[in-house]
């Protein structure tokens, strides 16, 4: 039986902050503060807005059981979340009015695991802003105030949104807010539902080689872990070295401006890479993630289609792999183009 995509995501109306067109006539800065309470991606996530100052925003992460990967732990793409926001809003924060920016380049480097149950914090602080370029640079740390990642990102300025910058994606301007109906708030938000899904238990690691579980999980046999259920993620293909999965660009995704956050596309880029790591490792091997970097290649839209992921190793050595993920939109253009480096750990 071939598994079904998790329906968390779709089952509970999209609830959440849109701010209204009239934010783009106010400032950066002035638009951040009116940020109020959490949009549509903190309300499923978690993720809250810690604030915001010239130059520099911070965001926070609750790691819940939510974000479990097939492994147990935590993938480094769940990082991007925080990060992202903390870089975008840094930079926007210096933005005149009727200026606005979109994400052309991430990175990210880890540097050490997140525990279950842990906050993570990212604090962005923004480098350089121009009439056409921004640069950001910022750390995530964990409840102990420990560095978990180091992040850049570049982005493009577009001073006059109506003079060539994207239909679609976070230069355009924001769709109408769907009224919120009694429906839409009933129950807790997404993420502090009972979780869905489970990890894989630790025997099914020492019995079958990466590219059978996840063949196992594509025919049902196995569970996706909560992650894919949170973020409606599903696995679709696996061979040696290569692996496709995809994930829903739903409502639920959406900045306070109405748009997916390019931090959702650097955690499926993430996982994409890890799936296809996963596919080289014998019985009992495992891995963790090590770098990613993104190039945005063209804005999406919150409008229910989907993107695929596709990733593939290009080199493994004894201790390190490398490889690079295409992800395509649904009319399969190319949205972003990422490379990234995985730890292999000895059985």
């Amino acid at each position: 039986m071939l598994i079904r995509e998790p329906a968390l995501w779709r089952d509970i109306p999209v609830r959440g902050e849109i701010l209204d067109a009239s934010a783009r006539d106010l400032s950066g800065l002035e638009a951040l503060r009116l940020v109020r309470s959490p949009p549509p991606m903190g309300r499923l996530t978690g993720l809250t807005f810690d604030g915001a100052d010239t130059g520099a925003a911070a965001f926070s992460l609750p790691v819940s059981r939510w974000y479990e990967w097939s492994h147990g732990g935590v993938t480094g793409g769940t990082l991007a979340l925080a990060a992202d926001a903390a870089l975008g809003c840094a930079l926007q924060s210096l933005q005149p009015p009727h200026t606005q920016y979109t994400t052309a380049e991430m990175s990210m480097t880890y540097l050490r695991p997140i525990r279950i149950g842990s906050v993570i914090t990212a604090n962005g602080r923004a480098l350089h802003t121009g009439r056409t370029m921004g640069l950001s640079a910022g750390e995530v740390v964990d409840g102990d105030g420990r560095l978990v990642a180091y992040t850049t990102s570049r982005m493009r300025i577009f001073a006059d949104v109506a003079a060539g910058a994207p239909s679609r994606g976070g230069t355009a301007p924001p769709p109408a807010a769907a009224p919120e109906t009694p429906q839409a708030q009933d129950g807790p938000d997404p993420y502090l539902r009972p979780v869905s899904g489970e990890r894989i238990d630790e025997s099914e690691f020492r019995a079958r080689s990466g590219v059978e579980i996840i063949h196992a999980q594509i025919r049902g046999e196995l569970p996706l872990p909560p992650l894919h259920h949170l973020l409606g993620i599903v696995p679709t293909e696996a061979t040696l070295g290569a692996a496709t999965c995809s994930m829903p660009l739903s409502g639920w995704l959406a900045t306070p401006f109405g748009w997916p956050q390019g931090g959702f596309i650097v955690l499926l880029a993430d996982l994409a890479l890890a799936l296809a790591t996963q596919t080289t490792l014998a019985k009992g091997e495992g891995m963790a993630s090590v770098d990613i970097k993104v190039n945005f290649l063209r804005p999406v839209a919150g409008d229910g289609s989907r993107l695929e992921a596709r990733a593939k190793v290009v080199h493994r050595g004894r201790s390190l792999t490398v490889g690079t993920v295409e992800i395509l939109g649904a009319d399969g253009r190319p949205v972003a183009l990422a490379t990234g480096s995985a730890a292999l750990l000895g059985a």
